[in-house]
């Protein structure tokens, strides 16, 4: 735990194989091999004393190895910083495999204008945050950085004149003064039912961790068409797609018009090391250059943390229109470079002739 805290790992994966147990972490979005123990019986009886452990502190059951599990527990390094840790577990042929991601325990380091928008792109959307009502998304791949944007916005949002509510599976990251309710399907509590409930808790920003169904997507529509400032997520491969997967979640047209107001599409790239990043040259010329990964002592690869790129699709009356006019997603993604909007492969060319990341991983995230 210490030594994937210090190598800021998001995940923990402790997986039997066929050959013993490894351990592995994900850094900066890719798994890293940390350590692995043959397969002895007294080192497997340990993996399972391990794994019973860890099931003990994240509050799950450890008599039972032959269903999936999820439970979390608290960390704390030497530094006194806290980590919030959520614990999955997956019985498999070979044994038990457990999985811990590391959750900051709050978002104070999290702030709007250090994830990598442009200002242009930080102007549109705190022009949509500050606005009263309305249906703000975040779209992206699993891993992403959705969920560190939206609680980016709800810390620039949380202020004692303001009731925020958010209804999560689970909850990631906890803010003080913001309420927070985690799904329990099994209970009965699902998004829809929450957000039905929220809607009497007299809020004034209502954060949906995810819209999954046609049911929590007309809800958020409606929430937001009637004095509430919405947050939530969609997978989509862009901005555009997302109005378009709006309405074939059976909400029709004329809403999506009236209660989006901006839709955002993120990837995280690995950033290059800057102690050993090398740069070379393209076409033979010197003054189109890149630059490429080495790997130091200091990083992982030749990377070391990684930073997002974005783009900003504000809803307008030009886009709205073409919906109408039942426009395909081709179309839309058209209108809007035509308007100026920057797409995600050009958001992340900036960065590779700004030789913060490389070319391989732009095209390891983007589709260019």
């Amino acid at each position: 735990m210490a030594r994937a805290c210090h190598y800021r790992a998001s995940d923990i994966h402790i997986e039997p194989i066929e050959t013993g147990v490894r351990c592995r972490f994900r850094i900066d979005g890719v798994l890293v091999a940390h350590t692995a123990l043959p397969n002895y019986r007294k080192l497997n009886v340990a993996r399972e004393a391990l794994c019973a452990h860890i099931k003990v502190q994240a509050g799950m059951d450890i008599a039972q190895q032959r269903m999936p599990q999820d439970g979390h527990l608290t960390y704390a390094t030497d530094g006194a910083h806290t980590w919030d840790c959520r614990v999955s577990s997956l019985p498999t042929v070979e044994g038990e495999k457990l999985v811990i991601r590391l959750l900051g325990q709050t978002t104070s380091d999290h702030h709007l204008g250090d994830l990598g928008y442009t200002p242009s792109q930080l102007h549109d959307l705190e022009n949509a945050l500050d606005a009263p009502n309305g249906l703000i998304l975040m779209t992206g791949p699993t891993g992403c950085g959705k969920t560190i944007s939206l609680y980016s916005c709800l810390a620039r949002l949380n202020q004692t004149s303001v009731n925020i509510c958010t209804v999560e599976d689970p909850v990631e990251m906890p803010i003080t003064g913001v309420q927070h309710l985690q799904i329990n399907e099994k209970a009965g509590l699902t998004f829809p039912v929450a957000l039905r409930a929220f809607l009497r808790q007299d809020p004034d920003v209502i954060m949906v961790g995810e819209i999954r169904d046609d049911l929590t997507a007309n809800i958020s529509i409606q929430a937001a068409q009637t004095g509430h400032l919405v947050l939530s997520t969609l997978h989509t491969k862009d901005a555009p797609a997302a109005l378009i997967r709006l309405i074939h979640m059976g909400v029709p047209a004329i809403q999506v018009l009236s209660a989006v107001r901006l839709v955002t599409a993120q990837r995280l790239l690995r950033k290059l090391c800057a102690h050993c990043k090398k740069q070379v040259s393209t076409r033979g010329t010197q003054s189109a250059s890149w630059f490429i990964p080495v790997g130091c002592p200091r990083c992982v690869n030749g990377y070391q943390g990684r930073i997002g790129i974005f783009q900003i699709l504000p809803m307008s009356e030009q886009l709205g229109a073409s919906l109408l006019a039942h426009a395909s997603v081709t179309e839309l993604a058209q209108q809007a470079a035509a308007s100026g909007i920057q797409t995600l492969k050009q958001s992340g060319q900036r960065l590779v002739d700004a030789g913060i990341t490389s070319v391989e991983e732009l095209r390891r995230n983007v589709d260019v």
